[in-house]
């Protein structure tokens, strides 16, 4: 119990402590010498008391005014009390952020409307309509991150900003479409506007985790920026790129020693996606599985303000008391 009040205590400060000068006023104005009264004729009459009745015998000063002043000494204490704008420290209250930066780059070239995958019932499907359903889940999945897109074909676009709104990141997803950023593959050029979206989301004072997954059925036919630039330059920003290719077999059109490389070299991790519709979706679970959740607390307190209660306290009190006190004068006239 003890403890509980000094810790209350310890967690009150005011706003205004000069304020408790005032404090000895009225003691001060009480402590002053009477006014000098001017002499008048009178009488004296030694037993006055005597003459006069059980009611009509004044009461003394002291007695009467010794609880009107223990009241006004607390109202006022009050007042002074409210003028120093006492606050309340409030305990810290928490709240998980992320720490994680994640741009999805997906290649939307026109190899991607090709109805080679196979989905859970063994029909066929575009590698676009695998893909979407395998981000999907990858996205619902990844809560704690903030995520962002990047679609790339014969040139490479921000399709979402990084953000935590994953309802619109999977709307975006929906709108994915083969061949909308065109028909070939700028896979440099793809890593290079990741980069650059990292760059202008950057807060100084933050260190956030970045991530790339980049998938891709091709190889790169149509980049600016060359692959190898690019990667040097997610490295310079230590971005991680976590590839996968959509393989057809030791013949197929996916550059992967180049997705290797990108993997290795900036520590990321390569995958191989079947025509299976699931192995991509398990690669997008690897993934999800080796880039646990990863937030940190964020604590942050306020002052809730107390003076309002003492202010209360003391204006009703002092009111009372002057009522009390025109009444009684009144009473006396």
């Amino acid at each position: 119990m003890l403890d509980s009040a000094l810790a209350l205590l310890h967690r009150l400060t005011f706003e205004w402590p000069l304020m408790w000068l005032t404090l000895p006023i009225p003691l001060l104005v009480r402590l002053l010498p009477a006014p000098r009264l001017v002499h008048r004729d009178s009488v004296r009459v030694p037993n006055l008391p005597n003459l006069l009745g059980p009611d009509q015998r004044p009461v003394s000063v002291p007695e009467q005014d010794r609880f009107l002043w223990a009241a006004f000494a607390f109202f006022w204490c009050c007042l002074v009390f409210a003028s120093t704008r006492p606050q309340l420290l409030m305990p810290a209250s928490y709240r998980e952020v992320p720490v994680r930066d994640l741009v999805l780059v997906l290649d939307v070239s026109a190899s991607m409307a090709t109805e080679d995958m196979q989905d859970g019932k063994g029909g066929r499907i575009t590698r676009m309509a695998a893909l979407q359903e395998a981000v999907r889940a990858f996205i619902q999945a990844r809560e704690d991150d903030n995520i962002g897109m990047i679609v790339f074909g014969s040139q490479a676009y921000p399709f979402a900003p990084l953000s935590r709104d994953h309802r619109v990141l999977l709307e975006r997803v929906d709108e994915l479409k083969p061949a909308m950023a065109g028909p070939q593959t700028s896979l440099g050029d793809a890593l290079g506007s990741t980069v650059k979206m990292f760059r202008n989301m950057a807060t100084s004072g933050e260190s956030m985790e970045r991530m790339v997954v980049l998938l891709t059925d091709g190889k790169d036919t149509s980049s600016v920026l060359p692959p190898e630039v690019a990667v040097r330059l997610a490295r310079k920003e230590h971005v991680s790129i976590h590839t996968i290719a959509l393989s057809e077999g030791a013949d197929d059109s996916s550059d992967l020693q180049l997705l290797r490389k990108i993997a290795s070299e900036t520590g990321g991790t390569f995958h191989l996606a079947s025509q299976n519709a699931h192995s991509l979706q398990e690669v997008y679970a690897t993934l999800d599985r080796i880039t646990p959740r990863k937030v940190r607390q964020l604590g942050w307190s306020y002052h809730q303000p107390l003076y309002s209660f003492p202010l209360l306290a003391a204006l009703g009190g002092l009111g009372l008391i002057a009522l009390w006190l025109s009444r009684k004068r009144g009473g006396h006239d």
